[in-house]
């Protein structure tokens, strides 16, 4: 075993030693932190699924999480369903969302699906903004009864911050099966190469759909960890902003791997947490971090290559 995967086996170690213990040492706030740190791992890793794996940078990710949150939201405040209705129910509705999306977007390609994808993140937006009588308006809903896991109630920060943890790592390993079996290599075929891909006999068009609406049901499931985190759900956890915390997540991480989703969702939350106690212009901040990432990482903290000794 050489040097350098010894030393990125010591390093995931001691990530699952401080992840799985955590709630132990840390105290409530940083534990809230945390979790609100997977929900959003998990859309970044829904991102770099399209962005990394099939080389299609798509801003409606906040809108397929939005759409599972408003789905367990609604139903759980307005109809009562059931949570165990409610959540494959909202994974659900991602995925029909996505494929709907992904209907419209999948022709374009480069800026132009950027800008696609773009233009129907903020559609969306428009619908949560306006349709006050089933999304609630400006204000979104609030107060959504969070639910117990096997007795637990996930209104105490530490039972929430396992079952996320448990639901992100579950989701993680899924992805990366994806992305290393015949379809996922196929798709990293289609972003090298579609002409090619396409001379071999491959849809390239329905490989990157399925894309699409498989990143959007991870989505989802980042959605619902987020709804249960904050207990909110509005058109806010759709717009530009959450779209910036996403991609700049994912790029802070590195698109090149998945995991650079979860270490820049962390960052990217306890950077915004830090800054919003002493500006309220937090946000000039996180640009200012985003584009020296872009100057100076430009594929993440995972991209930065260990030094091997001459």
């Amino acid at each position: 075993m050489n040097n350098d995967r010894m030393i990125r086996l010591i390093i995931i170690l001691i990530i699952c030693v401080i992840a799985i213990t955590a709630p132990l040492w840390l105290p409530i706030y940083y534990v809230q932190l945390l979790d609100m740190s997977l929900s959003l791992g998990l859309t970044a890793m829904s991102f770099i699924l399209l962005a990394g794996y099939c080389g299609m940078i798509s801003f409606t990710q906040t809108a397929f999480s939005s759409m599972a949150a408003y789905v367990v939201g609604i139903g759980t405040m307005d109809l009562g369903l059931p949570v165990w209705v409610l959540l494959p129910l909202s994974v659900a509705a991602s995925a029909f969302l996505s494929a709907l999306f992904g209907g419209i977007a999948i022709r374009a390609k480069g800026v132009y699906f950027l800008m696609m994808t773009l233009a129907l993140s903020q559609l969306f937006y428009g619908v949560g903004l306006e349709w006050e009588s089933v999304t609630h308006g400006w204000n979104g809903i609030a107060g959504i009864t969070r639910p117990e896991i096997f007795g637990f109630s996930l209104i105490s920060a530490t039972p929430r911050y396992y079952t996320a943890l448990f639901v992100t790592v579950l989701c993680y390993l899924v992805m990366r099966r994806i992305v290393r079996s015949p379809f996922g290599l196929a798709l990293q075929g289609i972003r090298d190469n579609p002409t090619k891909m396409a001379a071999l006999g491959f849809n390239v068009h329905l490989y990157r759909f399925l894309a699409i609406v498989i990143s959007g049901a991870f989505a989802g499931v980042g959605g619902v960890l987020s709804l249960y985190s904050t207990g909110v759900v509005s058109p806010h956890t759709s717009d530009l902003s959450a779209i910036v915390k996403v991609v700049l997540a994912a790029l802070l991480g590195g698109v090149t791997r998945l995991e650079g989703g979860l270490i820049g969702a962390v960052l990217t939350i306890l950077l915004i947490s830090f800054t919003s106690r002493y500006t309220s212009r937090y946000w000039m901040v996180v640009g200012a971090v985003f584009m020296m990432v872009m100057l100076f990482l430009p594929n993440g903290i995972l991209g930065i290559k260990l030094r091997k000794k001459s």
